[in-house]
């Protein structure tokens, strides 16, 4: 099944594609610890220019599970890789 693309509520416009394979981080814990790390797209807004995260694939790229340090180290390297890298605080 197909996911509609999001709808912007103040333009009424469909946010179209602007970057594709950034990451998210979810971080929890006072914004202390690394809880996920997802591929996402960047999706903006044709009219008002504001930009959303949107299409995380079917599951996390890391979890807490495989450890903070491995978690960090991933985003270490993602930052010298120069990938975008968008973080969700609490």
């Amino acid at each position: 099944m197909r996911m509609k693309k999001p709808v912007c509520i103040k333009c009424q416009k469909q946010f179209k594609p602007f970057y594709n394979g950034a990451f998210l981080v979810e971080l929890f814990h006072g914004n202390e610890f690394v809880y996920k790390i997802w591929h996402c797209d960047i999706y903006k807004c044709p009219e008002c220019g504001i930009k959303i995260t949107y299409g995380y694939g079917d599951g996390p790229v890391m979890t807490d599970v495989d450890g903070e340090k491995n978690c960090r180290e991933f985003i270490e390297n993602l930052k010298n890789n120069k990938e975008l890298i968008v973080y969700e605080y609490e």
